[in-house]
């Protein structure tokens, strides 16, 4: 499991400023060699603390790749960054999603909302703080902000008028596409007759020591939402 001192968040900036220094990286041939913080933040027009605090989050969410400050775009990281440039934004947010979508921390801020939806965008700032372990300061706000606003853009969360926050459907059908892969000591009965509200169904699992308790948590509030609309159509 992922220690706290492993996961990394934004600081300072938001999600505007992390794709402008991701399509820096691009510009200034960051595709192809390690670049350092300065020659991207000259790019960007971001201040270099900005740049140099931020790569180690794009580092960890897979968009970037280097060492002792230098950095380069990962594969993602460079067909994200020319989606961007090229102003195809439909292209680039499925490109931010497939590369986000098994990040420790993207996971366990999909899992709370999911568990909880609606969720307030203030709530979900609250829990991903909680989570990476950082104090509730503007230095990591502003940056949970963005990363919040990273997952919406990616389609990984949905964002309603009131600024509440949904898993995508989408989302949910992977999820239950996961409860169809699992191994055969979890097995689901579901009835052969219409769902009632008051109509028990079975599910047997095998729990050990390389269970994912988190995954499996998830799984189960989809089960449950699942049937519940059932019910109710």
């Amino acid at each position: 499991m992922i220690s706290k001192d492993e996961i990394k968040i934004p600081k300072m900036i938001g999600f505007d400023k992390l794709t402008k220094i991701i399509i820096a990286y691009l510009k200034v041939g960051g595709d192809k060699v390690p670049k350092g913080s300065s020659e991207v933040a000259s790019m960007a027009k971001v201040s270099v603390q900005n740049v140099s605090r931020n790569t180690k989050f794009l580092e960890y969410v897979g968009l970037l790749e280097g060492i002792q400050g230098n950095y380069k775009l990962t594969e993602n990281g460079k067909n994200y960054a020319q989606a961007l440039d090229w102003g195809k934004l439909g292209k680039a947010n499925s490109i931010l999603k497939e590369t986000l979508r098994n990040n420790t921390l993207v996971m366990k801020g999909i899992g709370f909302v999911d568990m909880h939806q609606p969720v307030s965008k203030d709530d979900l700032v609250s829990q991903i703080a909680l989570i990476s372990d950082k104090p509730k300061k503007p230095l990591y706000i502003t940056g949970i902000r963005g990363f919040i606003e990273m997952l919406v853009t990616s389609g990984l969360l949905e964002s309603d008028a009131g600024g509440n926050l949904t898993v995508s459907k989408e989302k949910k059908e992977e999820i239950m596409e996961a409860v169809d892969s699992l191994p055969s000591e979890v097995k689901i009965t579901q009835p052969t007759k219409p769902v009632m509200s008051y109509l028990p169904i079975t599910l047997s699992i095998k729990i050990d020591n390389g269970t994912d308790v988190n995954k499996l948590k998830e799984i189960l509030k989809v089960i449950k939402d699942v049937f519940q609309e059932e019910n109710l159509s």
